[in-house]
């Protein structure tokens, strides 16, 4: 019972840490630069931040952003960092498939033990490296 139990929270703090790691590709809130304090900048609508995608400015109310599309005038490291994250966010749909098959509570077919265990592993190592990339751009 213990073991499936942590077998199925692994899986789920799995699943959130892969969830994030698309959320965290996709949002443009890498970098926020300010000249004064958060709450300063945020009164004087002078708060901007950068992402992997768009330059964003907080101005009157109003969120423009700038797409980031032109790749050869980016720098080196944010084409790194999108390289990575995107890597990162399909290496874990694979992952995730492979961890879901070998649930206790799954079974396919009349599969040996040790075939289910290979599973788990590479879903696991599949998994390591799913965090490994995006570390590298923080």
């Amino acid at each position: 019972m213990v073991a499936t139990c942590l077998h199925l929270a692994g899986f789920v703090c799995s699943f959130i840490g892969w969830i994030g790691v698309v959320v965290a590709t996709a949002t443009n809130d890498w970098v926020v630069t300010c000249g004064y304090t958060i709450t300063t900048c945020r009164k004087m609508d002078e708060l901007g931040s950068k992402g992997l995608w768009a330059d964003c400015v907080m101005a009157t109310g109003l969120y423009h952003c700038k797409p980031l599309v032109d790749i050869l005038i980016l720098p080196g490291y944010v084409q790194a960092c999108r390289a990575l994250m995107i890597a990162a966010s399909v290496l874990g749909l694979p992952a995730i498939f492979l961890l879901i098959t070998v649930l206790p509570c799954i079974r396919m077919g009349h599969e040996p033990g040790a075939a289910k265990y290979r599973r788990s592993q590479l879903g696991g190592i599949l998994i390591i490296l799913l965090g490994k990339e995006p570390a590298v751009c923080g």
